[in-house]
C-alpha cells in the first residue's frame, strides 16, 4: 500500500503561539499588564480625599504629665489623635492605650508633623506625676505623645463641648453610693487647624482607618 509521505515542514514547525508564550517577551509583556492595571485604576481614583467631617475644635488649656501648660497653642500646626483614658481604669483604657501605641510606633516617621494626646477623664486622682508614670509604664514617647490633666470644670469642657464626647461619673448600682468613671471611647482624628476631622473605634480596621487618613492630613495641610 502505497502512503503519502508528511513534508517534513509539518512535523517540525511548532505551532507559533505556544513559541511566543515561551518566550521571555511574552512573560515580560504579561508582568508589565499585572503592574499597569491597578496604576491605571489609581491614577483614574485620584489622590485620597481627607475626611468629610470638619468640626472645629474650641481652645483649651490643661497641664502636661511634666506640669506644664498644654494646649491648643501647642498643637497648631500639627495632625493629631486624642482618647479619654484615666490610669485606674482597668477595662476600656488599657485597650485604648494599646491602640494609642500602636499609633505611635506605625506613625514615628511623621516627626513634628503629627501628636498624639491623652486626656485623663479622672481629674482629681491624676496628677501630672500620676500620667508620667502611666506614659512611662506604657513606653509612651514624650516627643510624640502627651497626657493632660486639670480643673475637672475644665476637662469636661473640652471633652464634653469641645470632643462631644462623654465622661462622668454615675452609680454601679442604685443606691450603692459606689461610683464608676464612665467616658467616651473613640480615637479623635484632630487637623492643623484645630478641627475634628473623625471618629474611630479602637480596634485594627479602626486604627488602619485612622492612620490612612493621619496620612492624607498630614500631606494637604
Amino acid at each position: 500500500m502505497q502512503t503519502t509521505p508528511v513534508p517534513a515542514a509539518d512535523v517540525n514547525t511548532k505551532p507559533k503561539s505556544k513559541g511566543f508564550i515561551a518566550s521571555p517577551l511574552f512573560w515580560a509583556l504579561w508582568i508589565g499588564i499585572l503592574f499597569l492595571v491597578p496604576l491605571v485604576r489609581s491614577l483614574r481614583l485620584g489622590p485620597p480625599k481627607p475626611p468629610a467631617l470638619d468640626i472645629p475644635l474650641p481652645a483649651f488649656s490643661l497641664t502636661d504629665e511634666n506640669g506644664k501648660k498644654y494646649g491648643t497653642d501647642d498643637l497648631l500646626g500639627k495632625v493629631w489623635v486624642a482618647d479619654f483614658i484615666f490610669t485606674s481604669c482597668t477595662t476600656a483604657c488599657p485597650k485604648l492605650t494599646k491602640r494609642m501605641f500602636e499609633v505611635q510606633h506605625r506613625s514615628r516617621n511623621l516627626g513634628n508633623y503629627f501628636h498624639m494626646v491623652s486626656f485623663s477623664v479622672d481629674p482629681d486622682t491624676d496628677t501630672p506625676e500620676r500620667l508620667a508614670a502611666y506614659a512611662h509604664e506604657h513606653r509612651a514617647s514624650p516627643r510624640m505623645w502627651s497626657f493632660l490633666t486639670g480643673p475637672l470644670g475644665d476637662v469636661e469642657t473640652t471633652v464634653v463641648r469641645g470632643f462631644k464626647m462623654a465622661m462622668g461619673k454615675e452609680e454601679t448600682a442604685p443606691g450603692s453610693g459606689i461610683m464608676s468613671i464612665f467616658h467616651g471611647e473613640k480615637l479623635v482624628l484632630v487637623d492643623a487647624k484645630s478641627s475634628i476631622r473623625g471618629y474611630y473605634d479602637a480596634d485594627e480596621a479602626g486604627v488602619d482607618a485612622l492612620l490612612r487618613d493621619v496620612g492624607v492630613l498630614v500631606n494637604v495641610h
